[in-house]
């Protein structure tokens, strides 16, 4: 694969019914400096057939199948080993962007040289096809560090704790160590992107919708069991707990 500026992570699961409309609306984008690193988490259905008739068709699209089962954050985890590019961004396999998705994060980052962290809105599509974008009561724009954080972990608005919204700087994520938590199913985004913000300084967030979330009625996020509770409540303590941690740090170094 050629070296491209924008990798794009894209972790399979199982979507066989999706997968195609995924990497379509990733060939129609306006702008092709970008690699798909495609992360296949041991589906059971076509999905990985489909992924790999691409594969032939497309020299910026990359299958990587794991051997076991381990979750949408190990796909991720795989997928930052791979990647050589001085950007990184997050899709699932259901999921499906605008054409200016790329465009946009490259404009940004190429308008803001010392900005580590882009966001962009997005749309939730429901099971019928219809759009609903979210979006921001007040314009955000560059941001502090503690807006950002707060953006991060709100519960609704353009922000919020998801990575598919989000380009990131690879430097930042390999200087720090930065991984998904493979021990929680729900609020690992979440986490993460507290744990970068900590480490990152310059900060841009809007809410042009260009990513579409498509809401399925199987999705992990709707069902309802202890396991979720306890990876809410386990994941939550470990957000405050870098947040406090980030503070107490940032105090110290104003101190000396």
């Amino acid at each position: 694969m050629i070296n491209k500026k924008l990798s794009i992570i894209l972790s399979a699961y199982n979507v066989e019914n999706y997968i195609s409309k995924t990497i379509d609306s990733l060939a129609n984008q306006t702008s092709n400096n970008f690699e798909v690193i495609a992360v296949d988490d041991c589906s059971t259905d076509d999905t990985v057939k489909i992924l790999q008739d691409y594969e032939e068709k497309y020299d910026w699209l990359r299958v990587v199948c794991h051997a076991q089962n381990a979750g949408a954050s190990a796909a991720r985890n795989t997928g930052l080993k791979l990647t050589t590019s001085e950007l990184v961004t997050f899709i699932d396999g259901d999921d499906w962007v605008e054409p200016s998705y790329v465009e946009y994060f490259l404009d940004k980052f190429s308008e803001m040289p010392n900005v580590d962290l882009v966001s962009c809105g997005f749309f939730i599509d429901s099971k019928n096809g219809k759009s609903k974008p979210q979006l921001e009561k007040k314009e955000l724009g560059q941001v502090s560090r503690d807006e950002a954080i707060k953006q991060i972990i709100k519960m609704n608005g353009s922000v919020m704790g998801y990575a598919w919204n989000k380009a990131y700087r690879r430097s930042i994520i390999e200087e720090n160590e930065l991984k998904f938590p493979t021990d929680l199913t729900l609020m690992e985004d979440q986490l993460f992107n507290v744990q970068y913000a900590t480490v990152a300084e310059n900060f841009y967030l809007n809410d042009k919708p260009l990513y579409h979330y498509v809401s399925r009625k199987d999705s992990i996020t709707k069902k309802f069991d202890m396991e979720n509770v306890r990876d809410v409540g386990v994941a939550t303590m470990k957000v405050y707990k870098t947040i406090h941690q980030g503070t107490k740090e940032e105090r110290q170094q104003e101190e000396t």
